[in-house]
């Protein structure tokens, strides 16, 4: 932590480093103004959106059960995400089993998901609900497969339960790339402005003053960070907050749509060995696949029911690096569900020291 009289200096500094950039830029602005006018570009009116996309509601009922399915959005893109809800609505007098949905979405990855407590609605009858925050790997068409709820009456067997069935929805997921290359529209450059003929003396004294001024800011900045104590930041982040945020930033890079499968193989192998080495301590980035793995016998803090997935995602992952393997859309799915899979279910402790929910 830093202390009383740190935390002062770095007031200091800031303070020093805003005038020497006021300065600098009131110089720029003098110098410009003295030469070059610039007429104004008019303003373009601004197109409102008037598509909106109404998502998807069905309705499946039978007896005294009925089965609500809202989905916010029935098309999105691979950048964005999807709010799914299943309410179902009984006689207060039933009993209702809600599906595992977190099975039958496995093609999405469950960003975040909440079962609300049972309650009633206006005309006296029982209601549940389960709501899911997902998001697409991997552009394409995503099915929702058919969901079984079952009810039956209180204080009756389970076993004799009834069965309510909905059917297949589909959510199509774009790619945020046109659809052709050559639809992509890169403006031309600006030309070169005029430079003023004759600059006035005090323009210059005024800017030589400035820079002056600026470096000699960014001068004490450096040499107060040289000798200062600097909290790391980033070591503040748990170590599979870290890993999932590249997760993230590797799916918006879109390699596999773009050909580039080697590179998405690469980058998500070294996802993973830098969380293992932050995680558990283990140098895996500088290990290869084979030493990694002879090492992680000797390794009592890993857990030992993943081993064998780790495994086959390396070598997997070496296939197609070093042997000139080329995947198929499922692989590349399974590779990508097998690293956030293990990333999840390994993630330990929060921030707060509490042991994390690994139940989706």
């Amino acid at each position: 932590m830093m202390t009383f009289f740190q935390k002062t200096d770095n007031r200091k500094t800031l303070r020093i480093t805003a005038i020497a950039i006021l300065l600098a830029v009131l110089a720029v602005l003098a110098l410009l103004s003295s030469g070059c006018e610039k007429k104004a570009a008019p303003l373009k009116p601004v197109k409102k959106a008037t598509k909106t996309d109404a998502g998807i509601h069905k309705t499946w009922e039978r007896g005294p059960a009925k089965c609500i399915i809202d989905i916010d959005k029935s098309e999105i893109t691979i950048a964005d995400r999807l709010h799914f809800t299943m309410t179902v609505i009984t006689d207060d007098d039933y009993s209702v089993t809600l599906p595992a949905a977190g099975e039958k979405l496995s093609g999405f990855g469950i960003k975040d998901f909440h079962t609300s407590a049972p309650g009633l609605t206006k005309d006296g009858k029982k209601k549940i609900g389960r709501t899911y925050v997902l998001e697409p790997f991997l552009s394409g068409d995503y099915v929702i497969p058919e969901m079984t709820i079952y009810f039956w009456k209180t204080g009756k067997e389970e076993k004799n339960a009834h069965k309510l069935e909905t059917e297949k929805i589909t959510i199509h997921v774009r790619s945020v790339l046109p659809k052709k290359l050559k639809d992509l529209k890169i403006a031309d450059i600006r030309p070169p402005g005029q430079m003023p003929e004759k600059i006035s003396k005090w323009i210059w004294i005024s800017a030589g003053g400035a820079a002056i001024l600026l470096l000699c800011g960014i001068g004490f900045i450096i040499y107060r960070r040289r000798h200062a104590t600097v909290i790391n930041a980033e070591l503040l982040v748990p170590p599979h907050e870290r890993a999932i945020a590249a997760l993230e930033e590797l799916v918006s890079k879109n390699l596999v749509e773009k050909g580039e499968t080697k590179a998405f193989y690469q980058e998500i192998s070294d996802i993973l060995r830098r969380y293992i080495e932050n995680r558990f301590g283990i140098n895996a980035p500088e290990q290869t696949t084979k030493e990694f793995l002879a090492g992680l016998n000797q390794n009592d803090d890993f857990p030992v029911k993943f081993r064998g997935l780790l495994k086959d995602f390396l070598t997997h992952c070496d296939m197609v690096k070093f042997a000139a393997f080329m995947p198929s859309e499922k692989d590349i799915q399974e590779t990508f569900d097998s690293c956030k899979t293990f990333i999840w279910e390994t993630r330990g402790q929060d921030t707060r020291g509490r042991k994390q929910d690994t139940a989706l």
